[in-house]
C-alpha cells in the first residue's frame, strides 16, 4: 500500500481532508472528509425566540454571516409574515454585496491565485506580485467596511433584524460606500482581465449540473423565492428538499446533496453558467468577452467565475446606494403578531446557495434545517477529485495527484470551518478486492449480477463468474437478462456487478470499484454504461459496485485465458470459503 497525504490542505476556510485509494492502475476511491464536529446549531436554534434565532443561527459561519443573517431573516419573516419595504431590501442587498466582494477578493487573490502563478502561498507571492496582493487586500477592507456600516460589526453584526435595521446608515456614509466604489473599478476591470485570462489547466473536465437561485426578472442575483437549474428546471424555495435530498455518509459529518442521483454544483461558476447571460454593463461584456464551454465543466473556472462577480457588485453598489437615497422614509422596524408558521429563506452565499428553513409554533422554533453550500458542493469535490486523479495517473503523473487534488478543493473555495487539512493518496494491496468484497457481504447479503458476452473470450468472464456462483449456492445471483427483476430490487443491499473491465492492467487484476467510478473514468469491455443508467435509479446506483477482471482478450472464441480464470476461481473461493 502507498500513500501520499498533504496532512494540511492549506488556504481553505476549514479542518478537512480528501483520500484517493489507488489500486493498481485505477483510483477506486476518493473520499473528502471534513474533520469539523457538528455544529448543533440546527438542534439549538429549537425552542429559541425568532428574534433569538436570528441572533444564534449565523454563528454557524464567521466567514458567510451575512449571508446567513439574510437568509434567516428571509425565513423568519416569511414564517411570521412580515413584509419589509424596498428600502429594507436594497439595504440588505447593499450589506450582502459587501460580503461578496470581502470572501471573493480574499479567495481570488490571496488563496487561489498562488496556485496559478506557482507559489506556495500569498505571502511568497506579494514578493513578485505586490499590486495584485495589495488591491485583494484593499477590496476585502472595503467588503469588510460595508457589512460593519449596515451589520455594527464586520463579523456577526446585529443590527439587521427581523422587520428592518436597528438603526439605517447615514448620507455620508452611503457616499462614502458609493465613491469608493466607483474610484475601484479601474482595479476591478484588471483583476477581471487577470482571473479570465488565466490558463486554466483541463484536468479535471467532465459536465455537470449547476444549481442556484433564481432571482426572477431576467435579472442577475443573489437570492430569490426559486431554486434554478442548468437543465432550465425550476422549484419553488419551499420544494427545496427535492433539490438537495441530504444524505450522510460514514467517513465525514459533512452531509451530501444529490438530484435525482447526480452530483452538483453551486456557487459563482454556478451562478454565473445559470445567469451570466443576464449580467449588464462592464461586467456583461466581460462575460461575452471570457466566458466559453470550458467553464461549464472545469471547477477551477470558480476563480474567474468569482471576478465577474466582483465586478456585478461594483457596478450594482452605486445604483443601490442611489436607490436608497431616493426613498427619503425612514422606515420604523415592522411589529409581528405571528406566532405559528413556517418560513423558507433562499440566498446565495458567496460559495453558493443556502438555505434556512423554520417552523414557528407558539412563538418559539419547533424546527429548523441549514443546509449549506459546501454541503451540496461535498460530492462535487470528490468527483472532481477523482477525475483529475484518474486522468494523471492514466498520463504516468501520478507526482501530480496530490498538488491537483490540492488545487481542485481549494477551487470550491470550501468553507469548512476556520483551519485545514489534507490530501491523502492510498496505495492498497492486490487483495483488497476481497476484503472489501467480504465486508460488504458480513453486513447485507448483495445481489450479484453478471455482465458480458457469451462468446467474446474473456469477455465472457462475468455470466461465468455469476454461473458458478449459482452452482455455489450462493442467493440472489442474476445476469444482464434479468434486467426486470434488477430493475424491481427494493431493498436497501449492495448490487455487486460482475464483469470484465478493461483497467490497463495485467490480465486476470481484480478490483472492486464503486458503480459512480465506473461510469466517470473506466472504459469497460462492452456497452456497460447504457445498461446500469437504464437498469438502476439513483439511490441504487450509490450502493452499487463493479467487481471487475482484466480481460487479455475479447476476440470472439469461447475459450477464456487462463489468467482470467484464475481469478474467477478467487473470487468464488473468495464467497464460497
Amino acid at each position: 500500500m502507498k500513500t501520499i497525504s498533504i496532512d494540511h490542505l492549506t488556504r481553505v476556510e476549514g479542518n478537512g481532508g480528501i483520500t484517493a485509494t489507488i489500486d493498481g492502475k485505477t483510483v477506486t476511491e476518493v473520499k473528502f472528509n471534513v474533520f469539523e464536529g457538528p455544529r448543533l446549531i440546527e438542534r439549538l436554534t429549537v425552542g429559541r425566540t425568532p428574534e433569538e434565532d436570528v441572533s444564534l443561527a449565523p454563528r454557524i459561519c464567521a466567514i458567510c454571516s451575512v449571508s446567513h443573517k439574510n437568509a434567516v431573516l428571509r425565513a423568519m419573516e416569511d414564517a411570521l409574515d412580515v413584509n419589509v419595504s424596498k428600502k429594507i431590501i436594497y439595504s440588505r442587498e447593499l450589506m450582502h454585496m459587501g460580503e461578496m466582494i470581502e470572501s471573493h477578493s480574499l479567495h481570488t487573490f490571496l488563496l487561489a491565485l498562488p496556485d496559478f502563478l506557482g507559489y506556495p502561498n500569498a505571502i511568497a507571492m506579494a514578493g513578485d506580485f505586490e499590486f495584485e496582493a495589495k488591491i485583494g487586500l484593499e477590496m476585502k477592507n472595503y467588503g469588510n467596511h460595508i457589512m460593519k456600516v449596515y451589520n455594527g460589526r464586520w463579523i456577526h453584526g446585529e443590527n439587521a433584524v427581523i422587520g428592518g435595521f436597528g438603526q439605517l446608515p447615514t448620507k455620508e456614509d452611503l457616499t462614502w460606500i458609493k465613491s469608493r466604489a466607483l474610484q475601484f473599478m479601474p482595479f476591478v476591470n484588471k483583476t477581471v482581465a487577470l482571473f479570465c485570462g488565466l490558463d486554466y489547466p483541463d484536468i479535471p473536465e467532465d459536465d455537470t449540473l449547476y444549481v442556484c437561485c433564481e432571482p426572477g426578472n431576467n435579472e442577475y442575483g443573489f437570492w430569490g423565492d426559486e431554486i434554478l437549474l442548468s437543465t432550465g428546471e425550476k422549484y419553488s424555495k419551499y420544494d427545496y428538499p427535492k433539490v438537495t435530498n441530504e444524505y450522510t455518509v460514514s467517513h465525514s459529518f459533512c452531509k451530501r446533496s444529490r438530484y435525482n442521483g447526480r452530483p452538483f454544483s453551486v456557487g459563482a461558476l454556478a451562478r454565473v453558467n445559470n445567469l451570466g447571460d443576464r449580467l449588464e454593463g462592464q461586467a456583461g461584456e466581460m462575460y461575452r468577452k471570457y466566458f466559453n464551454d470550458r467553464w461549464k465543466k472545469n471547477p477551477l473556472f470558480h476563480a474567474a467565475a468569482q471576478a465577474l462577480e466582483i465586478m456585478y457588485c461594483f457596478e450594482r453598489i452605486p445604483q443601490l446606494v442611489d436607490l436608497i437615497l431616493a426613498d427619503r422614509e425612514e422606515p420604523a422596524l415592522i411589529p409581528y403578531t405571528t406566532k405559528e408558521g413556517t418560513g423558507t429563506g433562499l440566498v446565495e452565499a458567496p460559495r453558493g446557495t443556502l438555505i434556512h428553513h423554520y417552523a414557528i409554533k407558539n412563538g418559539l422554533v419547533d424546527h429548523s434545517d441549514i443546509i449549506t453550500p459546501t454541503a451540496m458542493n461535498a460530492e462535487e469535490i470528490e468527483r472532481y477529485c477523482h477525475i483529475a486523479a484518474q486522468k494523471l495517473l492514466d498520463e504516468g503523473k501520478e507526482d501530480e495527484i496530490r498538488a491537483r487534488m490540492d488545487i481542485v478543493v481549494r477551487a470550491f473555495d470550501p468553507c469548512i470551518s476556520c483551519s485545514a487539512h489534507s490530501v491523502e493518496i492510498e496505495r492498497v494491496p492486490e487483495t483488497a478486492w476481497k476484503d472489501r468484497l467480504l465486508e460488504l457481504s458480513a453486513k447485507k447479503a448483495p445481489f450479484f449480477v453478471g455482465v458480458g458476452t457469451e462468446d467474446r473470450s474473456d469477455d465472457r468472464a462475468g455470466l461465468e463468474l455469476a454461473a458458478r456462483l449459482k452452482e455455489m449456492g450462493i442467493a440472489d445471483v442474476y445476469t444482464e437478462k434479468d434486467i426486470d427483476s434488477i430493475r424491481s430490487i427494493q431493498e436497501q443491499r449492495p448490487i455487486i456487478f460482475l464483469d470484465a473491465v478493461n483497467m490497463g492492467e495485467s490480465p486476470g487484476k481484480i478490483t472492486l470499484i464503486p458503480v459512480d467510478h465506473v461510469l466517470r473514468n473506466v472504459n469497460n469491455s462492452h456497452k456497460f454504461t447504457p445498461f446500469i443508467v437504464g437498469a438502476l435509479n439513483g439511490a441504487q446506483i450509490k450502493n452499487s459496485y463493479v467487481l471487475g477482471i482484466q480481460p487479455g482478450t475479447t476476440d470472439f472464441g469461447t475459450e477464456m485465458s487462463s489468467s482470467v480464470k484464475e481469478a474467477v476461481q478467487k473470487v468464488v473461493s473468495a464467497l464460497t470459503n
